[in-house]
């Protein structure tokens, strides 16, 4: 049986500077908008990160957040990109030039419905080009990769092309972004694509969901494609039930295993779900057991490779108790050796979507939480060690130079800037709104907040008297914009 291990986590802010030793666990939020999700993450070569979400407030629609960190997780710079319309993310790489590849859909082009979106940035995550794909229908992507013959391989699913409904849609661009070849597959029903890796043959393996072939409700289906997009093999994994694929990896052995959910294998709701498979394509183990059927919700998201050749796994579980769903990690060698597990959760829902092997040799993951942080919905990262050892401590970050697409608070004003510790907050007379208050200090960990609900406010007092002196960020939001204003505490000035 697996091994749960629960932590309470608090919603206080901790944060220890350590001159000499680098704390290498920690959980933290992110995110200013209402509502905020975390997709991916990758780690920088200076051992930062990139994090990949998506934004948007009460109205209006949602931008793609990129946030780029040090080794600690504060925030070093953040990104949006987006326009009037909706631009959603679901995956990104890094790209042989160090660059960032993003996929994910958006509805720009509101004649056509929703269009696959490829977006090329540099170093610094600025865009050098975007480009859309589909027909008149909705079209989305969910993943995507770098070839090796410096093209890119984008996977996901179609309603504009193949033989009826929801298909399967792969295509592959030119670095420029320009199409090489589409591929579509499927047959009377849903069938969609979530993953893809490049094999040690160059050739493709996308792993994929499908409604139309298979043993019962939905099947995990595997695709291996050639270069040029021509069939090498398909088949169906699953029984009579729904078998559910979301995340699809090569293993050392020229095999591979995925992982997704299943209610299928005796399950009696979704259970983690796991196949290895070796070259040839003979099963080799799975997850679940018939002892290890659970009676919550337990989902699979991601597994990677380790360089030891373990698996790591990211996903989320009701069957901790927590009064949610939590975030889970496994770290698993060859069937049936366990390494470690670590679940993670409160009250609220808490998911983990991607799991990475960092620079150390330990795991970073990212996902999302709607109960720890600021927002209704926070991008949420969890730094674990190699053993799953991990800090309880949740420090929640709000950026300190974020570039909104939406519009300046500009008659909410402070004064004095400088002060003892005293600063008045000042409202415009005629407007009644919900605000919500932030402070945060220079390394953009959040000092406190509040919440003002309903109300007509002249002024709010910010008392910063027992705080340590120094410069801090006072961030006002409303629903639709917000405005960050400096202030500096020093000694004791009334």
């Amino acid at each position: 049986m697996f091994l749960k291990i629960v932590f309470t986590v608090l919603n206080i802010v901790l944060f220890v500077f350590l001159s000499k030793a680098q704390v290498l666990e920690f959980n933290k939020t992110y995110g200013e908008m209402t509502y905020n999700y975390g997709q991916r993450i990758i780690q920088a070569s200076d051992k930062g990160y990139f994090i990949l979400g998506n934004e948007s407030g009460d109205i209006g629609n949602t931008n793609i957040h990129i946030i780029r960190t040090d080794s600690l997780g504060t925030i070093l710079f953040e990104k949006i990109i987006g326009d009037a319309s909706l631009y959603w993310a679901n995956d990104f790489k890094r790209t042989s030039d160090k660059g960032l590849l993003i996929t994910g859909f958006t509805n720009s082009n509101p004649d056509k419905g929703y269009d696959v979106l490829l977006i090329k940035t540099d170093s610094n995550a600025n865009v050098e080009w975007q480009k859309t794909y589909g027909g008149d229908n909705w079209d989305m992507a969910n993943a995507v990769v770098e070839t090796k013959d410096s093209a890119y391989l984008v996977v996901g699913e179609t309603y504009s092309y193949g033989p009826a409904n929801e298909n399967i849609y792969i295509i592959k661009t030119n670095f420029n972004g320009d199409t090489i070849w589409t591929r579509t597959f499927g047959g009377d029903s849903t069938d969609y694509a979530m993953a893809a890796d490049v094999l040690f043959d160059s050739s493709y393996l996308i792993g994929a969901t499908t409604n139309s072939f298979g043993h019962g409700n939905f099947d995990g289906y595997v695709l291996n494609l050639t270069k040029n997009g021509d069939t090498i093999w398909t088949q169906t994994f699953g029984e009579d039930k729904e078998d559910i694929l979301n995340s699809i990896k090569q293993t050392p052995d020229s095999g591979f295993v995925f992982v997704g959910s299943t209610t299928s294998y005796n399950a009696i709701q979704h259970e983690n779900w796991l196949m290895r498979f070796d070259k040839s394509k003979n099963f080799v183990w799975k997850i679940p057991e018939f002892w290890q059927i659970l009676s919550g919700d337990d989902v699979f998201t991601d597994v990677i490779i380790t360089d030891s050749a373990q698996y790591a796994i990211s996903g989320y579980s009701t069957s901790i108790g927590n009064g949610g769903y939590d975030a889970v990690f496994y770290l698993m060698g060859e069937f049936p050796i366990f390494k470690c597990s670590h679940s993670d959760g409160s009250s609220g829902d808490e998911k983990a979507f991607q799991v990475i092997q960092t620079e150390d040799k330990a795991f970073a993951i990212i996902g999302n939480t709607n109960n720890m942080g600021i927002s209704l919905s926070n991008i949420y990262l969890i730094k674990m060690g190699l053993d799953c050892s991990y800090s309880n401590t949740t420090q929640s970050i709000v950026g300190l130079n974020h570039q909104f697409s939406t519009s300046f608070i500009k008659s909410v004003s402070v004064s004095p800037t400088l002060s003892g510790g005293i600063f008045l907050i000042s409202f415009p007379e005629s407007l009644i709104t919900n605000y919500k208050i932030v402070i945060s200090d220079i390394q953009g960990r959040i000092i406190l907040t509040d919440n003002i609900q309903n109300q007509q406010y002249q002024t709010y007092k910010v008392d910063l008297s027992s705080v340590t002196n120094g410069m801090y960020f006072i961030t006002v939001i409303d629903e639709q914009s917000f405005n960050t204003i400096k202030v500096v505490k020093v000694g004791n000035l009334p």
